[in-house]
């Protein structure tokens, strides 16, 4: 082999190479945000089983309402297309809300990560430090 030239192994291993170290490593992108959510730390627990522990997106509303994400969540408008109906929405990852409800507090969550709906409710939430605490349900914003 003559100076300067390279094997086929060698250019396919150089060429890989070069692609690897033209994208920032996957640590480095940042997931974005829609406006209004930030990252935190999270919990819940729902029937002793884990769905988010740790890294979580979240939002506070006025009054204290609030809702998390699991770290992998997609939304409208930023990771995919904005949806005009609910049909159009997505889901990655397990999402909760706890709200105000008269003189208690509530809440619901997807009981599958692919679903956009509440379809698990609870009522009566009491407050321990920063979680909420339900029969069957622990949610909990550390911000």
């Amino acid at each position: 082999m003559r100076s300067g030239q390279y094997s086929k192994a060698g250019r396919t291993i150089a060429a890989a190479l070069a692609i690897a170290f033209s994208f920032p490593p996957a640590q480095a992108a940042q997931h974005r945000l829609p406006s209004g959510y930030k990252w935190g730390r999270c919990q819940l627990v729902v029937s002793g089983e884990t769905r988010i522990s740790g890294r979580c997106s979240y939002q506070i509303e006025k009054g204290g309402d609030f809702n998390i994400q699991g770290p992998k969540q997609v939304f409208a408008g930023v990771d995919y297309p904005d949806a005009h109906s609910g049909a159009g929405e997505m889901s990655k990852d397990y999402w909760a809300v706890v709200y105000k409800d008269g003189d208690t507090w509530a809440g619901y969550s997807n009981a599958d990560i692919d679903e956009t709906h509440g379809d698990e409710r609870w009522d009566d939430l009491r407050r321990e430090g920063a979680c909420f605490v339900g029969k069957d349900v622990r949610i909990c914003l550390w911000h």
